[in-house]
Parts: structure tokens; sequence; C-alpha cells
């Protein structure tokens, strides 16, 4: 059974560095081509979405307010846009599962693959006989450049990168709050700021 789970592993990890997609599911702001498995096409109605979130970010709103714009706008999360769209998703345990939130908007703004690029590998199961993932170190992720079309311009991806290096301290000398992780929302349990 080991053997067979690495086997499996290593099929995966030679489709990942090919720059195939791999998972059940597109990132927001695409869809699984029907045409070529393992490719991504732009799914334009979310992509829309993706390239606002970029523009607000750039332009000054945090991601806090970012996601309070959308959630009062009613523009569904990329969890309820999968629902509403029939993908057959796990669906939130609460309310919160539903909104956009502070983690999400980060994890849109910083995933490359909004200029092309596909970066997978980021966690790995601890066992064969085990479903838990762990993180893996940044220098052990599987990435390749130009494997699908773009939605973010790479000037428009820059800018916010550079944004997000800026904002993404809390205090001045780059210390964390004596609270960070530690307090966390009542209805989703995020980690909250």
């Amino acid at each position: 059974l080991e053997d067979m789970s690495e086997n499996i592993k290593s099929v995966l990890t030679s489709r990942r560095e090919n720059g195939y997609h791999i998972g059940a599911f597109a990132p927001f702001g695409y869809m699984k081509d029907p045409a070529q498995k393992g490719h991504l096409i732009i799914d334009e109605d979310a992509a829309a979405i993706v390239r606002e979130i970029f523009l607000m970010y750039v332009t000054g709103m945090g991601k806090s307010a970012i996601a309070k714009d959308l959630n009062e706008r009613h523009i569904p999360n990329p969890t309820e846009y999968k629902h509403i769209h029939g993908y057959h998703v796990k669906s939130p345990q609460n309310r919160c599962g539903t909104l956009w939130s502070y983690y999400t908007i980060s994890q849109i703004v910083s995933n490359e693959v909004y200029i092309g690029n596909m970066v997978q590998g980021r966690y790995g199961s601890v066992s064969y006989k085990t479903k838990k993932n762990k993180p893996k170190p940044k220098d052990m992720w599987i990435r390749v450049e130009h494997t699908h079309e773009a939605i973010i311009e790479k000037p428009l991806w820059d800018k916010a990168q550079s944004i997000s290096k800026t904002r993404s301290k809390p205090f001045g000398n780059g210390e964390l709050g004596l609270f960070s992780g530690k307090a966390r929302c009542m209805y989703c349990n995020s980690s909250m700021r």
C-alpha cells in the first residue's frame, strides 16, 4: 500500500512539474478546460470579480474593507460561487462560510495563478495512512510559469505585491501583536487580527 501511495505521489508530482492543474476545483476566476485535462481557462464572471479585487487593493482599499464591500453588494465568495454554479463543494457550516473575509482576499491578491503561473504542492500529507496535510517550505513548491491565460497583468500584480509587503506587518518593527492567531471569530473560527 505504501508503494502504491508513493507511485501515485510520483505521477501527481510529474503532472504538477509539467504545469498541469491538479485538484478537484479550479481556482476562483478559472474553470477546468473541457478540451484539455489539467489546463485552466478563464471563467469571465468570476474573473471580473478577481480584477475588481486587485483594482480595489492597489487603489488603497484594505483586505477587510474589500471583503466588507463585496459582502455588502452580495457578491458570492468563491465557495458560494462554486455552489451556485453546480459544483459539489462542501457546504459551509456557518454563515461566515458564505462571506468574503480578509483571508480570502489575501489569498487572491497573493496567488500567482492570476498572472498565468501554476504554483502547486504547497501542502503535503504527513503519511499515506492519514489525510492530514501540513504546509511545505516555499522552496519545495512546484512553480511553472505561463501555463494558462492570465487574469491580472504583471504590472498590476507587481504593484499589489509591493503593497502587501508594506501592509503585512502589523507594527513598524515587524513584531506580531499579542493576540495574533489567538483571537478567533465566534462564527467561523478564523483567526482575527
